[in-house]
């Protein structure tokens, strides 16, 4: 009898440590081993150029509708030279429309506002030393200082590095404390090539690296800050197209409707949504010892960025993560389902409200 208890013991532990060793998140050196995820929630500040690219929107509703996101703040970022890409009729410099967009998609979403949401710095850095001391980065300081190695805060950027540089500039210390998970930079050589047609000139700096370049040298070459890297090649993995957006979210109330239109004034047949994947990484993790485990990436030395924007892998730095592919079927399953979920309980809500 006692032999057979053992037997059944034994048996029980190894298939909790199965459990417990599910794949974990990234970690370069000096992070944190995971930990169990069950019940806890992932702290996540988001920094995006929402009055821009429209694949901003589509992160920032998916980001809002996780329910294992904790959000600690939206901070709307500059354009660089240009302007906001639609006026939502409100006015104001570029940041300012970004957090009007902000609130706009909390509004249809019926989300209570419990949390700030700042504007970050108008313009890229003029200095690699000197930060911009705006709300955006004065708040990634003030809750980075709320987190710890143990507990890290995500602080996830769909443009410009302006404030997170800044952040960093003003107050060296957060390091320890965040994780940025950055959507820019162009292809690593072990990377997809960038179509062939467009490798000339500026285009062979990526888009969110151009808007403030003196940002990115910041974050890579001064700063200690653990970095996940999702450059151009795997961000636009996020391929979506716009008859799934007919099909699959117009329907979705007035969300549905607000996103579509987003979209279609486009005129093609696809459109990526690039800044998903922030919310795949950050939050869609795995139960047992958090990570993003259906999505790949390499660890690898930091390359140096030059003036013009361009790598360069003569002098490497420190450890970041960088990630190679994404898992799509998993980041656009969960958004058109957490939108089409939304858009149910704000219609029953409705119904509920007439009926009284």
């Amino acid at each position: 009898m006692m032999k057979k208890l053992v037997i059944l013991l034994s048996v029980f532990m190894l298939s909790i440590s199965g459990m417990a060793q599910q794949p974990a998140g990234p970690k370069p050196s000096g992070q944190p081993a995971g930990g169990f995820g069950m019940g806890k929630r992932t702290p996540v500040l988001i920094t995006n150029d929402l009055s821009g690219d429209v694949d901003g929107i589509f992160a920032l509703v998916h980001q809002l509708l996780c329910q294992s996101s904790d959000i600690k703040g939206i901070v709307g970022t500059h354009l660089g030279s240009q302007r906001a890409w639609t006026d939502n009729g409100k006015g104001g410099s570029v940041t300012d429309q970004a957090v009007a967009r902000a609130k706009e998609v909390m509004d249809l979403l019926e989300i209570e506002q419990t949390f700030p949401i700042v504007k970050g710095a108008d313009k890229g850095l003029e200095s690699t030393i000197q930060p911009i001391e705006s709300e955006g980065a004065r708040l990634i300081v003030e809750e980075a200082k709320k987190h710890s190695p143990e507990k890290p805060l995500y602080v996830t950027v769909g443009a410009s590095l302006t404030d997170v540089a800044s952040a960093w500039l003003m107050d060296p210390s957060i390091s320890k404390n965040i994780i940025v998970v950055w959507i820019g930079g162009q292809e690593y050589p072990f990377g997809h090539p960038f179509p062939p047609q467009y490798n000339k000139g500026n285009n062979l700096v990526e888009y969110n690296a151009r808007l403030d370049i003196k940002s990115v040298q910041v974050v890579f070459n001064q700063s200690d800050l653990t970095l996940w890297q999702i450059p151009r090649d795997v961000y636009r993995q996020a391929l979506y197209g716009m008859d799934e957006i007919t099909d699959k979210i117009a329907p979705c109330g007035e969300i549905g409707k607000y996103l579509e239109e987003k979209l279609h004034r486009f005129g093609s047949d696809t459109y990526v949504l690039g800044d998903s994947p922030m919310v795949l990484i950050s939050t869609l993790t795995t139960t047992f010892e958090p990570g993003a485990a259906s999505s790949f990436y390499e660890v690898v030395k930091a390359p140096t960025i030059r003036d013009d924007g361009h790598y360069d892998f003569s002098a490497p730095g420190r450890d970041i993560i960088v990630y190679k592919n994404i898992d799509t079927r998993l980041l656009f399953g969960d958004m058109e389902s957490k939108i089409r979920k939304a858009a149910k309980a704000i219609e029953a809500k409705k119904v509920k409200g007439k009926k009284k």
